[in-house]
């Protein structure tokens, strides 16, 4: 929780730069406020990755990468990239790859279903690895099998999870993830 609450007040303190200094065009504050978008949930999808138990069936050998995989959001892509570089999860390099319009699913532990991919996304969630932790940015995903939706509430990233999804997809949720989510729903 430590770790959330250092990464919240380092997102504010931006949040507060922008607004003391402000931006005049308001076309440029809303690509600014885009961008902070993407910057802040691409790092929860890199935090999400400490509060996640996989199986060890999730990887294919005992050295294989962390990977997390991006669909329809290249900003996001590129501040993962960012985020992780040089950095490992449970002692295993991240890889982060972008999920193009017509490219397959890869077999990855984090699946990011953005919301400019959301005609895709009953089919990146059939498509997803069983042990795949699917987020997403889509109204009403978690009903369609996602495990952790993003939402914007008070002008704020929050998210929300669906125990059941995760269950299905044999995943163990940390109660610390559970307590700083918006909403959660079903139990396992």
């Amino acid at each position: 929780m430590g770790a959330l609450r250092a990464f919240t007040a380092a997102v504010l303190a931006l949040v507060f730069a922008l607004n003391v200094f402000g931006i005049p065009d308001a076309r440029a504050q809303a690509e600014t406020d885009r961008a902070l978008e993407q910057r802040v949930k691409a790092a929860f999808l890199y935090r999400f990755a400490d509060f996640v138990i996989w199986p060890d069936t999730a990887f294919a050998k005992p050295d294989s990468p962390f990977v997390i995989a991006v669909a329809g959001a290249d900003g996001v892509a590129d501040h993962l990239r960012t985020i992780t570089a040089g950095r490992s999860v449970g002692g295993r390099p991240i890889e982060i790859r972008r999920v193009g319009a017509s490219d397959p699913v890869p077999t990855a532990q984090i699946l990011f279903i953005s919301g400019s991919d959301r005609a895709r996304l009953r089919e990146h969630l059939r498509a997803a690895p069983r042990y795949s932790l699917v987020v997403s940015e889509v109204e009403g995903a978690l009903e369609q099998g996602s495990v952790i939706n993003f939402v914007i509430a008070e002008d704020r990233v929050r998210f929300e999870i669906s125990l059941e999804s995760a269950e299905k997809r044999g995943l163990r949720l940390s109660s610390r993830l559970l307590a700083v989510a918006r909403n959660v729903r079903g139990s396992p």
